[in-house]
C-alpha cells in the first residue's frame, strides 16, 4: 500500500461520523483503535511484518518513514501491554 492510499483511507476516516467519536476515547482505547486499523491495513499482506518490511523497503521516502513510524508505534504498544500484564 502506498502512502497516497493510506492518506486517502485516513481522509475517509476523518470525514466519517465515527471520526469525531475517536476524540472522546481514552489513550488506551485510541491505541486499540489504531492497532485494529493497522491490522486491517496489514490484511493486504501475508503478515504485519511483511507490510512494515514492504513499506520500509519502498523507494519512496514517505513509505519508508511510515513503515518506521508503524514499527515504532507497535513496539511501544507491545511494551505497554507487557508492562500492564506484569503489574
Amino acid at each position: 500500500m502506498r502512502i497516497k492510499e493510506i492518506e486517502a483511507k485516513i481522509a475517509r476516516l476523518e470525514a466519517s461520523p465515527r471520526f469525531s467519536g475517536l476524540a472522546r476515547l481514552s489513550d488506551a482505547d485510541l491505541d486499540r483503535q489504531i492497532v485494529a486499523g493497522l491490522n486491517d491495513m496489514a490484511s493486504e499482506w501475508p503478515s504485519f511484518g511483511a507490510m512494515v518490511s514492504s513499506l520500509r523497503e519502498s523507494p519512496m521516502p514517505a513509505d519508508k518513514k511510515l513503515g518506521s513510524a508503524i514499527e515504532t508505534f507497535i513496539a511501544d504498544w507491545q511494551a505497554q501491554q507487557r508492562e500492564k500484564a506484569a503489574q
